[in-house]
C-alpha cells in the first residue's frame, strides 16, 4: 500500500490500476525500471519561499518513509516477505533480519507477536513506479496481534532515500534518529500516525540544510471507499515543530486529497507553519481545490 500511495503522489490517480489490491507493501506491477534511480527534477532557487514551506511539510512523511522502510519496503502483499539478496525490481540488494538472523526462506509471513525486523539497503530499488531508491540502514521493533494494527519503535541511520517526496522537491534525503510509529488498516483504508524523536534528522542533500525534529506527530488516512474518486488521502500534524537553522516552526492542520480516476487531483483544508505563535507560511486547497502555498514571513532555508 506504501508504494501504491507513492506512486500515487509522483503520478496521480492513474497509478491506483497498477497498485492493484495490495496490502502490504512492493507489489511487482509487470513494469521495467531503469537500473538507475529516476532522475531529480530540475534544480529550482532555494530562496523560493513556497518551495521551503512544502520542503516543511513533507519533511515528517519522508523521513517517516526512511524509518519505516523495513516494515513497508521489504513487505510483499499479503505482508510476505523478502528474502536478502536482490531487491525486488533486480537493481541493488538488502540485507534483511528478523531477530537477528538472516531473511533466507522465501514465503515468509512477517510473524505476529513482537519482534525485530532489519533492513541494510544498498541502492535498493524499492518502487518501480516511483522510482524510490534506498541506501543505509533502518531497524524496527514492532509488536502485532493480527497484523491489521501494528505498533513499533523505528530508528534509520544514515538511511539516504530518493524520490520518497509527496509534495515537493525533497528529492534526495538523508534520515538519521527514531520515532514511534502506529498502523492500522482494512481492505479499503489505511491509517498511521508518527512521531520522530526529539532530535532525529533530514537532511536535503541538495542544499545540505538539515530540518531536526522537536515534537509533534504527523498522521494520514487513506480512503478507497468514495464511491466517485480513486481515494482520499487526509494528511494531518499535530503541533509537529521542526528547527531549520536554529529557527523553530510549528505545523498544525490537516489536508485532504482527493484523487478522481481521471488522475486529477482536488485538495481541500489548510496546514499552518508558525514560528513562536506567529502564521508565516501556509498551504491549503482554494475554492476551485487546486494546491496554494502562501508565505507571509520568509523561512530559514532548507
Amino acid at each position: 500500500m506504501r508504494t501504491c500511495l507513492a506512486a500515487l503522489f509522483a503520478l496521480g490517480a492513474a497509478a491506483v490500476s497498477a497498485c492493484g489490491g495490495a496490502s502490504g507493501g512492493p507489489v511487482q506491477t509487470g513494469l521495467t525500471p531503469s537500473p538507475e534511480p529516476t532522475h531529480p527534477p530540475a534544480a529550482q532557487p532555494a530562496a523560493r519561499p513556497d518551495l521551503t514551506a512544502l520542503r516543511l511539510y513533507d519533511s515528517a512523511s519522508v523521513h517517516s518513509v526512511l524509518a519505516v522502510s523495513p516494515l513497508f519496503w521489504t513487505l510483499l502483499s499479503d505482508d510476505e516477505m523478502w528474502t536478502a539478496g536482490p531487491c525486488i525490481f533486480d537493481s541493488g540488494s538488502v540485507e534483511i533480519s528478523l531477530d537477528g538472523t538472516s531473511m533466507t526462506n522465501p514465503g515468509t509471513l512477517l510473524p505476529t507477536g513482537s519482534h525485530r525486523l532489519g533492513a541494510d539497503f544498498a541502492n535498493c530499488l524499492v518502487d518501480g513506479l516511483g522510482g524510490v531508491v534506498l541506501h543505509g540502514t533502518a531497524a524496527t521493533a514492532y509488536t502485532t496481534d493480527d497484523r491489521s494494527d501494528l505498533t513499533a519503535l523505528v530508528s534509520v541511520s544514515s538511511l539516504r532515500g530518493t524520490g520518497a517526496a509527496y509534495q515537493s522537491d525533497l528529492y534526495d534525503v538523508t534520515a538519521d534518529g527514531s520515532g514511534t510509529w502506529r498502523r492500522m488498516r482494512t481492505d479499503i483504508t489505511w491509517a498511521e500516525t508518527y512521531r520522530p524523536t526529539a532530535g532525529s534528522t533530514l537532511v536535503n542533500n541538495s542544499t545540505a540544510q538539515v530540518a531536526t525534529f522537536e515534537d509533534g506527530s504527523y498522521s494520514f488516512f487513506w480512503d478507497a471507499s468514495l464511491p466517485d474518486a480513486a481515494g482520499a488521502l487526509d494528511q494531518d500534524f499535530d503541533d509537529l515543530r521542526v528547527s531549520i537553522i536554529g529557527t523553530s516552526y510549528t505545523l498544525k492542520g490537516h489536508l485532504q486529497i482527493v484523487y478522481d480516476r481521471s488522475s486529477k487531483r482536488s485538495y481541500a483544508g489548510e496546514v499552518r507553519i508558525t514560528n513562536d505563535g506567529a502564521l508565516v507560511a501556509r498551504i491549503y486547497g482554494d475554492a476551485g481545490g487546486a494546491l496554494r502555498t502562501e508565505t507571509l514571513i520568509p523561512l530559514a532555508p532548507y
